[in-house]
């Protein structure tokens, strides 16, 4: 939150980063599947190749926590609180001590990523998350990002969304898991 003076944030990590959704209409997204025939061009579905979505790139540093979903997942946490959970998770493994970004960047300077560590760990992350999409699916008193937006497009919504979710978590800490030099500053 860049509203927030620098001296009363918890931390500088944010969001970098929001692929678009891709709807047909509200909720219904396209998919990637296979339907057990062709589909002709004329016909109305729902179903597209991989080479009919949205593609995006974006560069990623150290430090960087990458997380891909099901709509599961964002229509349940919002991704403020998605990020907050990830510095929880941060936090709680020692990657960033006390919000401390620079301590980090000073301790990658000296040859520890703590890889290893982060390797062990990083699925935590993708199950705190898909816990908490659960836990809010479930849940009639919230106003979730999908009841948010339901009311928006005129449907009375309230709570969160039952639904699939898959959650893949990414640490990028600049080294390989493999490497013998980063064991020594786990």
């Amino acid at each position: 939150d860049k509203r927030t003076p620098r001296t009363e944030r918890k931390t500088d990590l944010r969001v970098a980063f929001v692929s678009q959704q891709q709807l047909r209409s509200f909720n219904h997204p396209y998919q990637l599947g296979w339907t057990g025939k062709e589909i002709g061009e004329d016909e109305d579905t729902s179903f597209r190749s991989a080479k009919e979505s949205c593609n995006s790139s974006i560069h990623v540093r150290r430090g960087d926590i990458i997380i891909m979903a099901t709509d599961g997942l964002f229509d349940n946490i919002d991704t403020d609180d998605i990020a907050t959970i990830a510095l929880e998770w941060e936090q709680q493994n020692g990657f960033i001590r006390g919000g401390d970004v620079a301590a980090r960047q000073r301790r990658w300077q000296m040859g520890n990523s703590l890889t290893v560590l982060s390797s062990e760990r990083i699925d935590d992350l993708a199950q705190r998350l898909s816990q908490r999409a659960r836990e809010n699916s479930l849940d009639t008193s919230i106003d979730s990002p999908f009841a948010i937006l339901a009311k928006e497009n005129d449907i009375m919504w309230s709570g969160g969304m039952p639904d699939d979710c898959t959650v893949i978590a990414m640490h990028v800490v600049g080294r390989s898991a493999k490497d013998l030099m980063d064991k020594d500053h786990q």
